[in-house]
């Protein structure tokens, strides 16, 4: 069995199984684009991605993005907070991990701190999007997806923090974010 721990605050990844443990530095999401908290497992593996995944490449299961482990053609990057939330190795170092790494390893994202932006009535982007994604696959939100918090957006929140017990303000922080994106990833 093998379990990965990646501590985003001090940019480190631990690879642990019963015959190896060593510990890798890392670079993780920049403020603006987050490594995804939580515990994901392995999904997809590929040898030479190309590009800025370097020489291995493993997906991770987030339901609301592309994130993986994977390798990386600027080797400057390790160490800092720098990526679009992926996890970045040195090229030897994932090369390491890979084949130790099966299909369905556990991966475990920690750190302390909330990375994202709160959200609230008026606000746009693609953050609120994802959002709105979300929502509308758990049946909250039945509007389009138009980047903009709106008033059926913040009618939708407050719902869903009623049905999960949390305090219906109908602003998304870091409380409501995990419950939508726990709710959402068991939804898929």
């Amino acid at each position: 069995m093998v379990n990965i721990i990646v501590d985003i605050d001090c940019r480190i990844l631990v690879f642990l199984d019963k015959n190896f443990k060593k510990t890798y530095p890392v670079a993780v999401g920049k403020k603006s684009t987050p490594s995804p908290l939580g515990n994901w497992i392995v999904v997809e593996k590929a040898i030479n991605p190309g590009g800025p995944f370097g020489v291995r490449w493993m997906r991770l299961s987030v339901p609301w993005g592309g994130y993986g482990i994977h390798g990386t053609n600027n080797p400057k990057s390790i160490g800092r907070a720098v990526s679009n939330g992926c996890i970045r190795m040195y090229n030897k170092d994932v090369i390491e991990i890979y084949e130790r790494t099966p299909i369905g390893s556990s991966v475990y994202i920690i750190g302390k701190a909330f990375n994202g932006r709160i959200l609230k009535k008026g606000d746009m982007g693609t953050d609120v999007r994802k959002v709105q994604i979300m929502l509308k696959k758990l049946g909250y939100y039945n509007a389009k997806l138009d980047k903009v918090f709106g008033r059926v957006m913040e009618k939708a929140v407050i719902d869903f923090q009623k049905d999960k017990g949390l305090v219906q303000d109908g602003i998304i922080g870091v409380y409501t974010l995990n419950a939508i994106r726990k709710a959402y990833g068991k939804a898929i």
